[in-house]
């Protein structure tokens, strides 16, 4: 409630209380001799109604002040939410930066994003004459690139994932590629991770003819020939 409604409230109980005072003042006079006189009994019945007006008052909360303490709050909820958001977002882009092909061969290696790596996978199998084709996006649900195998004259699924260290290719992914090749129409598929596969991954990838290469073989093949890549470049 306002305050000024809430001093109209007060001054309406304290005329209740002299009102009310009147009516019984005989009943009063009757207990308390003193009160015979009407002007001790008139400021004495004002004093109370006053009193009382105003305790009944100040039991009123401040509607007004807790809605704007309410409202600040909300208000900073949403700035906090916002910047988070904004934050994430931030986050997401630069996760996915694209950076240009030269930029790829020479940066340091973490700090390349995922998609940095399935392009550098992508150039590396073209410096191999392998006729690589990227897909849109990984709209494909599971193949990154497909490759052409001049020893099995076929084409070759390829997925890709740059993962950090301690996280590992599970079934579930090995399965996901196995689906995806047959969307493709390849008999065969690799998987490309910069980390390793569970036990169970392996078995999985076995029966199914996905040939696994794990973060050694990216060190190795890779990462060796864009060390060469990028020497040609800068020479």
């Amino acid at each position: 409630m306002k305050e000024k409604n809430k001093q109209k409230l007060g001054s309406f109980v304290a005329l209740l209380i002299v009102f009310g005072l009147w009516q019984v003042r005989e009943s009063i006079v009757s207990i308390s001799p003193i009160f015979e006189n009407t002007i001790i009994y008139l400021f004495s019945s004002l004093f109370v109604g006053i009193f009382i007006g105003l305790f009944v008052s100040s039991l009123i909360p401040n509607k007004k002040k807790q809605n704007t303490r309410k409202n600040t709050s909300s208000k900073d909820k949403t700035k906090q939410t916002t910047a988070s958001a904004k934050k994430d977002t931030n986050n997401t882009r630069t996760h996915s930066l694209l950076h240009k092909d030269s930029e790829i061969l020479t940066l340091p290696f973490n700090e390349l994003t995922w998609r940095d790596f399935e392009r550098l996978c992508y150039l590396y199998y073209k410096a191999k004459s392998t006729n690589p084709r990227e897909t849109s996006n990984g709209a494909d649900g599971g193949v990154d690139l497909i490759i052409f195998d001049k020893h099995h004259k076929t084409d070759i699924a390829i997925q890709i994932k740059h993962y950090q260290k301690g996280k590992q290719i599970t079934v579930k992914e090995i399965r996901e590629l196995n689906t995806a090749k047959r969307n493709h129409k390849c008999i065969l598929a690799e998987f490309i991770t910069t980390s390793t596969y569970t036990n169970a991954a392996l078995v999985e990838a076995s029966k199914f003819k996905i040939t696994c290469r794990d973060k050694h073989w990216v060190e190795n093949k890779i990462l060796r020939w864009r060390d060469e890549a990028a020497a040609k470049i800068r020479s």
